[in-house]
């Protein structure tokens, strides 16, 4: 009898010993999931929440989110749309919870994205890092690391005679691009 609950208490201390091994396993294991995740799979969850952004040059924005790419997000909010390269924002607050099956939108760049306003031919603004207007007009052009954009009267559109010039921004300088109803 003796025997037995000696071997009752060793195969308890190896169960126990497995079971500790197995937990600091999975956690081990969720720690490297979740040091592998880029922010924009942070954000996916929250599409269609109500977020606001703080920029690195202290502006303050706030929308639905309703878009992720790779390296930007877009935030709606009436008929104002915004595409924020990632590298703009200092911190994010979450306002409402969003649709929680989200994912980031194919591959699409931030670059990607602004060509597609081009196609567009729509009226926009940008902002630089330091919360400047950097520029006004129709973007003409997007290179690998820059924009080009036509600088006209606000109430005017896009024609040869109206431009007044062109604005060329470094990516690396853009803060946000806002699409004009």
């Amino acid at each position: 009898m003796r025997w037995e609950s000696l071997f009752e208490d060793l195969e308890a201390e190896l169960a126990a010993e497995f079971a500790r091994e197995k937990t600091a396993e999975i956690q081990e294991t969720v720690r490297v999931e979740k040091a592998r995740q880029s922010f924009g799979e942070l954000l996916a969850p929250q599409l269609k929440a109500h977020i606001e952004v703080r920029l690195l040059g202290g502006e303050r924005l706030h929308g639905r989110l309703s878009a992720l790419g790779l390296d930007w997000v877009m935030l709606r909010r009436g008929e104002t749309e915004e595409l924020i390269p990632i590298h703009a924002i200092g911190t994010w607050l979450q306002r409402t919870s969003g649709q929680r099956e989200g994912s980031i939108s194919g591959s699409a760049r931030f670059t990607q994205a602004l060509r597609a306003l081009v196609r567009d031919r729509s009226r926009i603004s940008v902002g630089g890092c330091d919360g400047s207007l950097l520029a006004s007009g129709t973007l003409d052009q997007v290179g690998h690391d820059f924009m080009a954009i036509a600088l006209h009267a606000r109430d005017e559109f896009r024609r040869e005679t109206s431009i007044q010039g062109r604005a060329f921004v470094p990516i690396a300088s853009v803060a946000w691009v806002r699409r004009e109803a």
